[in-house]
């Protein structure tokens, strides 16, 4: 069983939802930054610094689609998909 059969739609679709929030603050904070007429050498380091971390967030958010797509095909190949059981057992005995 590889590691992708062990994680849910879910839990791929909430990492997905984090990383592109954090994408839409970082890139927030380095329009603000690149948008100042007088920027500092600090200003500049920082916006290197944020860019830095935008390729790494992008390249994390890459491979969750690519991850979600894998699981998507996974579950059309076999046709259908398992829910776990704390998930689907609310309110029964």
């Amino acid at each position: 069983m590889s590691d992708l059969e062990l994680i849910t739609f879910s839990e791929l679709i909430d990492k997905l939802t984090v990383i592109n929030i954090k994408l839409f603050h970082l890139l927030d904070k380095t329009a603000e930054l690149d948008s100042k007429p007088d920027k500092t050498a600090g200003d500049i380091a920082l916006i290197v610094s944020l860019s830095g971390e935008n390729i790494r967030l992008v390249k994390q958010r890459s491979s969750i689609k690519s991850a979600i797509d894998k699981k998507l095909n996974m579950a059309i190949s076999k046709g259908g998909t398992e829910i776990l059981d704390e998930v689907k057992n609310y309110g029964k005995e």
